[in-house]
């Protein structure tokens, strides 16, 4: 059986949508932007098409007078069509905020000493890679310490008197780098 450290805890739910709402508010700002500014191109052409075929055949004017009686109703579509765009880019937003904040999170454990974290996102999330680099990472600077504490028990089992001559080292140590959880 492998370390509790290793095993991948149990998958849970983020109930809160907006988990780091400086960058989702900014990241669906800049979707909805996009979206607006593509609406405004295609309408922009299609009133200008419709206009171009109505001044080529005059008898057409009656399905200008017609169109521009629905106006009302394609405003109503374009703001129920932004609100839709709007949820789905929160919802897309959170699957890259969600792991920004789990990894800002997981900084901070490890800075604070503890070498055994390892982050685990949920699946769908983005940065999958990065988990993966960011666990290797920390489970070589783990190997590391967890070595120097090994090697540190094993000369003080063959010598005692390098014992006093290890615990000094390992004061130094500490005192230069933070107490990890090892």
């Amino acid at each position: 059986m492998t370390n509790n450290a290793q095993q991948k805890p149990a998958q849970f739910q983020r109930k809160t949508i907006l988990v780091k709402k400086r960058l989702q508010y900014r990241y669906m700002a800049l979707i909805m932007t996009s979206v607006l500014l593509a609406f405004l191109i295609v309408g922009l052409d299609l009133v200008w098409t419709i206009s171009k075929v109505i001044n080529d055949h005059p008898m057409m004017q009656p399905l200008l007078e017609e169109m521009l009686c629905m106006a009302p109703l394609f405003v109503i579509k374009l703001v129920v069509y932004l609100i839709i765009v709007l949820i789905v880019s929160a919802v897309v937003s959170h699957r890259m905020a969600g792991p920004i904040f789990k990894f800002e999170k997981s900084c901070a454990t490890v800075a604070s000493g503890d070498l055994t974290h390892r982050v685990y996102l949920r699946k769908g999330d983005q940065l999958t890679e990065l988990q993966e680099h960011f666990n290797d990472m920390v489970g070589a600077v783990h190997a590391s310490f967890k070595e120097v504490e090994n090697f540190k028990r094993a000369a003080a089992a063959k010598d005692p008197g390098l014992k006093t001559e290890a615990e000094t080292l390992t004061r130094k140590i500490l005192g230069i780098l933070p107490n990890y959880k090892i």
